[in-house]
């Protein structure tokens, strides 16, 4: 499940905007929303996969009051396929 770091970079920072945006993403069951810092706002997004989690990023950036959207952090570490270790071989 990827896991992403983001920042909304909202229009403005007017409180109607942030309120805005905040009614239209505070039920979405993906994002956790962090605490907005003028027109700044960090969110967590969790996917099932890479590519719903590249849908959901072009859906937020078309959310009225949202200029664009800065990833600054990925993980998408649970869907590498790890090489077989030593000891895992030898077992089989």
């Amino acid at each position: 499940m990827p896991i992403l770091g983001m920042v909304l970079v909202l229009e403005d920072q007017a409180t109607s905007t942030r309120k805005g945006v905040e009614a239209r993403l505070g039920n979405a069951a993906d994002l956790e929303l962090g605490d907005p810092a003028d027109h700044r706002w960090p969110v967590v997004l969790e996917s099932p996969g890479k590519q719903e989690a590249e849908a959901r990023i072009d859906g937020l950036r078309r959310v009225p009051g949202i200029a664009d959207v800065d990833v600054v952090y990925a993980d998408f570490e649970d869907l590498l396929e790890r090489p077989a270790t030593a000891d895992a071989r030898e077992e089989t």
